[in-house]
């Protein structure tokens, strides 16, 4: 009975003491890690803190700052075997972030960048290079814990003066702001700085006596190393098992499982050759392409338990080392702050110089300044190393790392107040005179289309679409079609023309989508041209891009296709919400296409197309009436607008009103000359009457064109709003969409007007700058101008017709 007693008490002192067995402390570390790291961005959320900075925060409680200070406690936490398993696990956290940052790295586009952002980067990196060590010769004096050699401040200013390219790159993708302005700026800017950062090592090497030797023969092994792995063996395997994937296949696991071995085996012999073991893992991550198939499976594999369970370990050690206690002489360490505090804001200095020179603003230049100052991962390893290596002692350490807890802590909320690409996309520079409405197009000269294709299965439809909206000699139209790609396995996002990116593309689903839409271009016999193009971009923020784009080619239409492929199966939440984000944010009319083109046959020889076109009235039933009268002059497409007369909204707004007349009174003096146009009038005294009608459509029909709102405070709407599944279609989109309307064998078109509130309503300006967004006639847009302008219009065209 005593020795079961004994074993039963054992068995609980497992329990009871974590921190006497080495497994079950570190279990016990991982939950106290989890807890307090996500307890802390809860906390901290308000003040938009990153979560790189509750990391720090979290090992900093669990090291001998706060916890450690008690001694038990200290002597049970931080007993050797204890610590042996979570170093080792910070270790591996470490070379898997510097891997998988490296292969998110376009290398193709690394020349390209340099090239044109090379000015910016220089002075980013020579005036606070500059600042930072005239600081450290002007306070050697105070500083006493560094290595005492005069070019060693020369090395710790050059990695001050750093930005690393992993570091902006995560920070800049927590931000949701890699496809801003700023963003592709800073990544451009950080790129020529990574490159540069293998001079550091250069000198080092002069500035510490005795160690030339010993880094000269390292560096002699480093580049055996690289010149085994490019050239010899594994870039080529990896050339190989991309060749040998099946498009739409993912890549065999076994690779996989080989490829994230190869890191820590090139980590050790980088470590091995005296070098760090980051460059191994480095140079691994360089050499593999990025982006799909095998970039994207290694990140999707592994980025998630690599940041979520590796990667915190490492703060973790970072914590353990810093000890505030360490700190005695109080001088030479605001001393050292002082430098370090100089040292980010010189970046800002830096920025303005370069960024005033070409116009940019100082806004923006100070903001990159902000952006050039986050640190990371690659700057606390340099720390750790200079340490183990007894360069700097425990209080310098120390000041290392609080400073750059204290820089992203300030820089992250100051980026997240002052720097706000969506409200410049709703603010909407002026495209001058050009309209961005369908129906303030005039009848002649080029209509500009940006269509959006997510999957080969939305070609079809596109080109169907473009084709019956009758391009003519007087009236071409140029589309600019963009194929949409997730960003996975790639840090910077990409907007490139398909014939400089042909060579990458080949024989995958970008390829085929491409040259099926130049195939269309060169061989069409109608004034149709398409210019294709490919986005690489997170979901999230990838309307930025494609907004940009729309004004600066001035382009009044956008379409983009609905997920409703199971293709998309996974990512429907991604696409739904990028839809919405198009809407919201888009400098003209948004349509959105219900492609079900693949059920119904379409002649190859002779186009034909039947449109049915639903008309309340409203700013958007009347984009959705313009589209239907530019295809009217097309001979294959015959059309029926169905005009629904609801009695029962209100009749205040006499503008809007008289504007559904002109259009309706011109669509009638066009179905007079052209026997494949027919308008049908119907009177609708309430809600059930006007679904009662829709509902009697057949499925004659190719494409249903819908507005997505009808009149401002229409009671339609108020009364349908609880049933709407995809409020993103509108009432009426949703119903005609939904597969038990005709069997779903219809595709329909929503379409949005530029100016137009989630509420329907004319969006509101606060100022003549903005209100100059709205107008097509004159830079003055005053809403009453913008009405008579647009019924001066429709005059005109209506008179036209009825003469012809």
């Amino acid at each position: 009975m005593k020795e079961s007693g004994d074993a039963y008490r054992g068995r609980w002192s497992v329990v009871l003491n974590p921190a006497d067995y080495v497994f079950s402390f570190f279990m016990f570390q991982s939950i106290l890690l989890f807890v307090i790291s996500r307890l802390l961005h809860f906390l901290l959320r308000p003040l938009k803190q990153p979560k790189f900075v509750c990391d720090m925060l979290t090992g900093f409680i669990l090291g001998p700052s706060v916890l450690g200070r008690d001694k038990s406690m200290l002597e049970k936490i931080f007993l050797p075997k204890n610590l042996l398993l979570s170093n080792t696990m910070s270790t591996v956290g470490a070379i898997y972030f510097v891997f998988l940052t490296s292969v998110k790295i376009d290398k193709s586009r690394i020349f390209l960048t340099v090239k044109k952002a090379w000015k910016v980067s220089l002075t980013c990196l020579v005036v606070p290079f500059i600042i930072s060590t005239s600081l450290f010769y002007l306070l050697q004096n105070y500083l006493t814990g560094f290595y005492k050699a005069p070019l060693f401040y020369l090395y710790l200013g050059f990695t001050m003066s750093l930005s690393h390219y992993p570091n902006v790159a995560h920070a800049l993708g927590e931000l949701n702001l890699l496809n801003s302005e700023l963003g592709q700026l800073a990544l451009s800017v950080v790129v020529l700085h990574s490159i540069m950062g293998g001079l550091n090592l250069a000198t080092l090497m002069f500035a510490i006596p005795g160690a030339s030797m010993k880094l000269c023969l390292s560096q002699l092994c480093m580049l055996a190393l690289i010149a085994f792995i490019v050239f010899t063996m594994l870039r080529p395997l990896m050339l190989w098992i991309i060749r040998n994937t099946p498009e739409g296949k993912p890549v065999k696991s076994s690779y996989v499982r080989l490829i994230l071995l190869a890191p820590l085996i090139a980590a050790m012999l980088t470590d091995a050759a005296g070098t760090t073991f980051f460059t191994g893992a480095q140079i691994m991550g360089l050499i593999i392409p990025a982006g799909p198939p095998l970039g994207s499976a290694l990140v999707e594999k592994s980025e998630l338990i690599m940041s979520e369970l590796f990667l915190p370990f490492f703060f973790i050690q970072v914590g353990r080392r810093t000890n505030l206690q360490t700190i005695t002489d109080w001088k030479a360490f605001w001393a050292l702050i002082f430098i370090l505090m100089v040292g980010s804001f010189s970046k800002m200095i830096g920025s303005l110089l370069s960024l005033l020179c070409v116009n940019t603003g100082v806004r923006n230049a100070i903001l990159l300044g902000f952006i050039l100052n986050f640190k990371g991962v690659i700057e606390h390893n340099v720390f750790l190393w200079l340490r183990m290596q007894k360069l700097v002692d425990d209080s310098y350490f120390t000041a290392f790392v609080l400073s750059t807890v204290a820089v992203n802590a300030i820089m992250n909320p100051l980026i997240q107040i002052f720097y706000k690409p969506e409200l410049r996309l709703e603010a909407c520079p002026s495209f001058g005179n050009y309209p961005r409405r369908l129906h303030s197009m005039p009848p002649t000269g080029e209509l500009r289309v940006l269509c959006c294709i997510h999957c080969e299965d939305n070609v079809n439809g596109m080109i169907t679409l473009l084709k019956a909206s009758n391009p003519t000699e007087i009236s071409p139209i140029y589309a600019y079609t963009l194929h949409l790609t997730q960003l996975i396995g790639q840090a910077a996002p990409l907007l490139a023309p398909y014939e400089s990116q042909r060579g990458k593309w080949k024989t995958n689903s970008s390829d085929r989508i491409m040259r099926a839409l130049s195939r269309l271009s060169k061989t069409s016999n109608v004034p149709l041209t398409i210019q294709p193009l490919k986005i690489i971009a997170p979901y999230k923020t990838m309307h930025e891009t494609i907004c940009k784009l729309a004004i600066d080619k001035f382009i009044p239409l956008i379409i983009v296709p609905f997920p409703e492929s199971l293709e998309f199966h996974g990512k429907t939440a991604s696409l739904r919400s990028f839809n919405i984000n198009i809407q919201t944010y888009a400098p003209c009319t948004v349509g959105i296409l219900v492609d079900r083109s693949s059920n119904r046959y379409l002649s190859t020889t002779h186009f034909s197309y039947n449109v049915v076109a639903i008309f309340l009235g409203g700013p958007d039933d009347r984009e959705a009436l313009a589209l239907v009268l530019r295809m009217s002059g097309h001979p294959g497409v015959s059309i029926t607008m169905i005009r629904i007369d609801f009695k029962a909204d209100d009749d205040n707004n006499k503008s809007e009103r008289y504007l559904d007349e002109c259009l309706i009174n011109e669509f009638k003096s066009k179905t007079i000359a052209n026997a494949s146009m027919v308008c049908h009038e119907v009177v609708a005294e309430e809600t059930l009457q006007v679904m009662n009608v829709i509902s009697k459509i057949d499925n004659s029909y190719d494409l249903v064109i819908v507005g997505k709102q009808q009149r401002a405070h229409s009671r339609l709407a108020k009364e349908m709003l609880p049933w709407i599944e995809y409020k993103e279609l509108g009432v009426i989109g949703d119903m005609v969409a939904s597969s038990d309307f005709c069997g779903g064998t219809m595709s329909v078109l929503v379409m949005q007007c530029f100016g137009i509130s989630s509420t329907g309503t004319e969006c509101s300006m606060t100022n003549s700058d903005e209100r100059s967004c709205f107008s097509f006639a004159s830079s003055n847009c005053d809403r009453d101008n913008d009405v008579q302008a647009l019924v001066a219009y429709h005059k005109r065209n209506a008179t036209l017709c009825t003469q012809v």
